[in-house]
């Protein structure tokens, strides 16, 4: 980026951003090259896009080119920057959690589906393994008559996600509990939602390295078979939810098989359905409570 640094304006910043990240093969090179000028410039993304013939400063250039520097040597952006986006919201990112990804989205909007449905005045509602609290502090802040419970087995976790719920003001609709899976639950709901470990022991070693090196893997390895965290939620997902309550969990599309059995052979469940991600791969169970 020193030659012709006159004429690096944000637009070309951008485009030769994404051009390098399309070249690493990362997901959502965009997105990420957006993250990172935005980072740059002290604005939003928005802020990006308006800025666009604008000739960037030796700072700005210096600054952006130690990011992508970093992230070409596969630090993930959003700990980069310590922040990501999810559903369209700001949420702050560390190393104690995994990183919120746009297929996740599919859990908030099923379940949006499932509350605009209900007549009650109140939706309870259980968000297992919460991590950075993506899915339980976007579904408050998307559904006004929502109280969730959020729960995770790290400490650390559970204070990035109560800081997420804080910065976005739904704190008042959301109870953190530092527990194991359902049973740190103590109520019954309407909804249980969660995107558990489930990559499996012999794919671990398999998982690139900007994955690998930096997510835990206690959010990402989900046994021998995948299914040592998702296996109990399906098989007592009954004992927390209502009549009719729904269950949807992230799953991966290799296990979605295994997923189904065990959730077609509980008596406890009903109209169990695999469902895609927008990207269209299968990467959802979900099924209601007899």
């Amino acid at each position: 980026m020193e030659q012709l640094a006159d004429k690096w304006t944000v637009g070309r910043l951008l485009d030769w951003t994404v051009a390098k990240f399309n070249e690493k093969e990362f997901e959502s090179p965009t997105l990420l090259a957006e993250i990172l000028l935005s980072e740059t410039l002290g604005g939003s993304r928005i802020d990006v896009y308006t800025q666009m013939e604008r000739i960037a400063t030796e700072k700005e250039r210096i600054q952006l080119r130690g990011y992508i520097d970093r992230a070409l040597k596969n630090e993930p952006v959003q700990f980069i920057v310590g922040k990501t986006i999810f559903f369209g919201r700001e949420f702050n990112v560390n190393q104690s959690t995994l990183i919120p990804r746009s297929c996740t989205e599919t859990i908030v909007t099923q379940v949006i589906k499932y509350c605009n449905s209900s007549a009650k005045d109140e939706i309870k509602i259980a968000d297992i393994g919460t991590g950075s609290g993506c899915i339980g502090v976007t579904l408050a802040a998307q559904i006004s008559k929502a109280q969730i419970v959020a729960t995770d087995i790290s400490k650390n976790a559970i204070e990035l996600a109560s800081k997420n719920a804080k910065n976005l003001g739904v704190a008042n609709q959301i109870t953190f509990i530092q527990g194991d899976g359902l049973s740190a639950l103590k109520n019954k709901f309407d909804v249980i939602c969660s995107n558990p470990p489930y990559i499996q022991t012999t794919e671990m070693n398999m998982l690139p390295p900007n994955i690998k090196d930096w997510e835990p893997e206690s959010a990402l390895h989900g046994g021998k078979d995948g299914l040592l965290i998702i296996r109990p939620i399906i098989q007592n997902a009954h004992l927390n939810l209502l009549k009719e309550g729904c269950l949807i969990v992230e799953i991966a599309p290799n296990i979605k098989d295994s997923a189904l059995h065990i959730a077609t052979s509980c008596q406890t469940l009903k109209d169990v359905k695999i469902l895609k991600d927008q990207y269209g791969d299968e990467r959802f169970l979900r099924a209601y409570k007899s």
